[in-house]
């Protein structure tokens, strides 16, 4: 039987970082974790289209459709929903998702998780399992981090000052997008890893996003110098703007303008002071995850790896 909407989110406001209690309040909190886990519970868990979508783009592996959907499973003296998944939708990275509990997982959670995953999702040959957790880097033992969550009040961000010449100004159209894909294929010619903590956005998805009125040019003593991008957004209780791109050309590196990316994004985004920026970093992405906490956002959690 599945839990109700309630417990899930009980459960998840209690496993959230002390920031995000002090700085968000509980009716906020609740609601955005309401929005995120709603999902998990009435679509995920329960809705036959999603199995089906699903299963048909999935590597074949003998399964129902009914198996792609999440499952409530006991782990011991708690309850976790857990579902098959595929990191970036390849079909060579399986992986089981520990999307909900009924009370905040803990390290000493660690093998048992393993074993709930061979036992019930072993057809799926799964590399590891993942799940998040408001807990430092490297609480985990014997573990992987994977994406970290890093949050801050817009109202803080915008007092920040930003060097004499750097500037962020919004943009209607997407003109520049050669040269925006030209910086990524760069930096992964450069670093094939910066492939894994990052992607380029599509032009017809930046071109929506401007539309809305979230879409920036980076200027640099008035010439264009990268792009900024951010889009509407709850996760893990934090509700405000997620951010798509934070962007600078090559020129304008190495001067310490990519620790004011964030605050000029703040700036720009048509949201309240008491909304976040929020965002996720890949953690070995060292200097963007420096970048982002120079710039006065927070480390509220992230994703675990329990390899399998």
């Amino acid at each position: 039987m599945l839990p109700s909407l309630e417990t899930l989110v009980d459960a998840a406001d209690a496993g959230l970082h002390r920031w995000v209690h002090d700085h968000v309040a509980e009716p906020v909190r609740r609601a955005a974790l309401a929005e995120e886990l709603g999902f998990t519970l009435h679509t995920a868990a329960q809705d036959p289209a999603y199995a089906a979508a699903f299963a048909e783009v999935a590597p074949p592996v003998g399964q129902p459709v009914t198996a792609y959907h999440d499952r409530w499973l006991p782990l011991g003296d708690a309850h976790v929903m857990a579902g098959p998944r595929y990191l970036g939708r390849d079909p060579d990275l399986p992986f089981v998702m520990v999307s909900a509990s009924d009370r905040p997982l803990q390290p000493s959670d660690r093998d048992d998780l393993a074993d709930l995953a061979r036992e019930h999702f072993g057809p799926f040959s799964p590399g590891f399992v993942m799940l998040t957790t408001a807990d430092p880097l490297g609480s985990w033992p014997g573990t992987s981090p994977e994406q970290r969550q890093l949050v801050g009040l817009l109202g803080d961000l915008r007092e920040r000052r930003a060097p004499v010449g750097l500037a962020a100004v919004a943009r209607r159209d997407t003109d520049v997008y050669d040269r925006y894909r030209s910086i990524f294929d760069h930096d992964v010619a450069i670093d094939p890893a910066h492939g894994r903590h990052t992607r380029v956005e599509e032009r017809a998805d930046l071109q929506d996003l401007a539309d809305r009125g979230y879409l920036y040019d980076v200027l640099v003593d008035g010439a264009w110098a990268g792009l900024l991008a951010a889009e509407p957004d709850a996760r893990r209780g934090v509700r405000g703007a997620t951010v798509v791109e934070l962007v600078l050309d090559h020129p304008h590196r190495g001067r310490g303008y990519g620790h004011h990316l964030s605050s000029l994004l703040a700036r720009c985004v048509p949201l309240p002071d008491d909304q976040c920026l929020l965002g996720t970093i890949h953690a070995d992405n060292v200097t963007s995850y420096r970048s982002a906490l120079a710039a006065g956002r927070v480390d509220v959690g992230g994703e675990v790896l329990i390899w399998l």
